[in-house]
């Protein structure tokens, strides 16, 4: 199961769940305030009974003197347990004390709660096992519409690759016959392509190794004499320290590809892309447009434009993850964008 699938179905769990488990808990609670009334009313009756005949060893009886404000037949928590009062025989100046202990009532009491909590643990089990159900339920039609739209990605993909790499071969072996600046722009146009169809397959890629050795420098500079071409209103400024890193090669070129070409698409007219590095920092400014909600960026189709699909800066934070990079952009409205790769 995927991130985003255990996310949906842990939500779908706790929304059925949570509500289930405090309309129980509700019955419960006044499942427990009733049992308490009908022992207590259970114990009143013993002690009426106890009067009677005065046989039974659960209760002490005790006389007291006639007063008013006791009244008869009637449970009262007193210093002792629990006590009622009832008329003596043949006198109407003292009346029957009936206790029943403290300990005694506490120890039925205490049976009850477990007895109840017993019950609640089954309850509460038997919720969640109902929950994991509906939630596993309810979310398959969106797994299996998920499941085809991926599969459908990757033929896309595919489809995409094909001409994409046959139009660069192509473009390749024209320029043996001359090198006209229509075969260079069909080039740049066909590795424009190339970059999107590397941005999906990256979509749907699972584990990604780490265990090449890459010059920083040199990468940077092949994707700057790409996009010079694309952008030729742009100034590129570099202040560049060469270092070598172990990870993925093409990994890092996505990172790099789609932070250079946002840098550039959303300049400004003659504007500025200052690319920095040092010890095991890469730090690319812009003089552009600037970014409204950069909390959002990062977020998969996400665009404050009309241009782009909004999925760049997205495979940016899966490859910086994947890779152990941390990235931080910082932006002011029309006064441009910074972003930090800390390597």
């Amino acid at each position: 199961m995927k991130k985003y699938e255990k996310k949906s179905f842990l939500t779908s769990v706790f929304l059925f769940f949570i509500p289930l488990a405090i309309f129980s808990s509700i019955v419960l609670y006044m499942y427990h305030q009733d049992k308490i009334k009908d022992i207590e009313q259970n114990i009143l009756y013993q002690m009426r009974d106890y009067t009677f005949d005065f046989k039974s060893d659960k209760f002490i009886l005790d006389v007291v003197e006639y007063d008013n404000n006791k009244e008869l037949f009637k449970l009262y928590k007193c210093k002792e347990g629990l006590c009622s009062y009832f008329k003596a025989a043949d006198s109407g100046l003292y009346l029957l004390k009936v206790v029943f202990p403290q300990e005694k009532y506490e120890k039925i009491y205490k049976d009850f709660i477990v007895k109840i909590f017993k019950f609640s643990v089954v309850v509460m089990f038997i919720l969640l096992f109902l929950s994991f159900g509906f939630a596993f339920y309810s979310l398959r039609p969106m797994r299996e519409a998920l499941y085809l739209l991926e599969n459908f990605l990757k033929d896309i993909i595919h489809d995409l690759n094909t001409p994409s790499t046959s139009i660069l071969l192509n473009s390749k072996l024209l320029k043996r016959h001359g090198d006209f600046e229509e075969i260079e722009r069909i080039e740049l146009s066909a590795k424009t392509i190339s970059s999107l169809y590397k941005n999906l397959e990256f979509i749907t890629q699972k584990g990604i190794e780490k265990n090449e050795n890459i010059s920083v420098s040199q990468v940077i500079n092949s994707k700057i004499d790409v996009l010079h071409k694309l952008y030729p209103t742009i100034i590129f400024k570099k202040d560049i320290e060469d270092f070598f890193i172990k990870t993925n090669e093409n990994a890092l070129e996505r990172i790099l590809d789609n932070l250079l070409t946002n840098a550039c698409k959303y300049n400004k007219k003659n504007g500025i892309v200052h690319i920095i590095t040092s010890k095991n920092k890469i730090i690319i400014k812009d003089t552009g447009i600037g970014i409204k909600n950069v909390s959002r960026v990062f977020d998969r189709y996400y665009k404050e434009t009309d241009r782009g699909l909004g999925i760049g800066l997205s495979i940016v934070k899966k490859l910086c993850s994947a890779l152990d990079i941390k990235i931080t952009i910082k932006s002011k409205i029309e006064e441009g964008t910074s972003v930090e790769l800390v390597l």
